[in-house]
C-alpha cells in the first residue's frame, strides 16, 4: 500500500471524514515515506503482510506447478491434492462470481476482542469489475476505476483494481488485516500440505489451517484459522474467516455510485 493510501485509509477511518483533503493528504504521504527511509531496516515488511503475513503464512513451502493438460500423460505430482487444489483456486479466481464473508477478528494489543465483520459482494475480474458491502464501508470498481464509501458518503478514488477493492474490513480492524476474496485465492493455489476429503480438501500452513469446498471444479466456499504469532508486522492475534462463493460466470452489474 502505498504511502497516499495509507493517509486516504487513516482519512477514512475518522469519524467525521468528509471530502478528502488532497493536499494534505499527499503531504502526510510524502512525510510517511520520509520517516520510513529514516527507520530501520526490514520494515518494508509491512507492506507485503496483506500477503505474505496475513491471508495464508505459507513460508517454507512451496508452490505447486500447473496440472497436466487435459488429453496429456499425468504424472503423480499433478494428481496430489494440492495440484487438485490449486486448478481449483485458479479456475475460481479466473471467473466471475459472487461472494459472502465473515471473518472475526481478535487482537488483545489494540484492544479488538472478536470483531466480527460480515461482507457481500461480486467480481468479474476480466472486465475488472466489482463491489464489497457491508458495515460502514463499501468499495466499487468499475472499469478499473475505484469508488470508496464510508457511512453514506461516496468517494471517487481514481484508478483502481479488483486487488485494490476486494476487502471486507471494519473500523477497528486494520486494512492489512480485511479478508479479501481475491487474495485468499490467489494464496489457496499455493498451499502444500493438503489433504483430500469427501467434498474437498483440508489444508494448512505455518499459521494458518482450513478447508476447502470444491464443486464442479471451483470452490465453493473456504473456511480457515489464522493464529499469528508476534512479528515485526503485527501483535499476536486471530482470524477466523469463512468464504462461501457462487454464481460462477454471471454478470456483475456494478454502477458508477456518483
Amino acid at each position: 500500500m502505498s504511502d497516499l493510501q495509507t493517509s486516504l485509509h487513516e482519512w477514512a477511518n475518522r469519524g467525521d471524514a468528509g471530502e478528502a483533503p488532497v493536499a494534505d493528504l499527499i503531504a502526510a504521504g510524502v512525510k510517511r515515506r520520509n520517516r520510513r527511509r529514516a527507520g530501520a531496516a526490514g520494515t518494508t515488511a509491512l507492506a507485503l503482510a496483506a500477503v505474505a503475513g496475513v491471508a495464508f503464512s505459507m513460508t517454507g513451502t512451496t508452490a505447486a506447478t500447473a496440472p497436466t493438460a487435459a488429453g496429456g500423460t499425468s504424472t503423480a505430482a499433478a494428481e496430489t491434492p494440492a495440484m487438485e487444489l490449486a486448478a481449483a483456486a485458479t479456475s475460481t479466481a479466473g471467473s466471475s462470481f459472487t461472494f459472502s464473508v465473515k471473518s472475526t477478528l481478535t487482537l488483545a494489543d489494540w484492544q479488538i476482542d472478536h470483531v466480527t465483520t460480515v461482507c457481500t459482494g461480486a467480481l468479474d475480474p476480466g472486465a475488472e469489475t466489482g463491489y464489497v458491502d457491508g458495515g460502514i464501508f463499501g468499495t466499487r470498481v468499475v472499469d478499473g476505476h475505484l469508488y470508496v464509501r464510508k457511512q453514506t458518503l461516496w468517494a471517487d478514488r481514481g484508478k483502481g483494481t479488483l486487488a485494490d477493492a476486494m476487502l471486507c474490513s471494519d473500523a477497528k480492524a486494520p486494512k492489512g488485516l480485511a479478508a479479501d476474496p481475491t487474495t485468499e485465492l490467489k494464496n489457496l493455489a499455493k498451499v502444500a500440505k493438503v489433504e483430500k476429503t469427501k467434498d474437498g480438501f483440508t489444508f494448512a500452513g505455518d499459521e494458518v489451517q482450513g478447508t476447502v469446498k470444491v464443486s464442479g471444479g471451483k470452490v465453493t466456499e473456504l473456511s480457515y484459522d489464522i493464529d499469528h504469532k508476534k512479528s515485526a508486522d503485527y501483535p499476536a492475534y486471530t482470524r477466523e474467516t469463512v468464504l462461501k462463493l457462487s454464481n460462477y460466470g454471471a454478470k456483475v452489474p456494478v454502477k458508477k455510485p456518483l
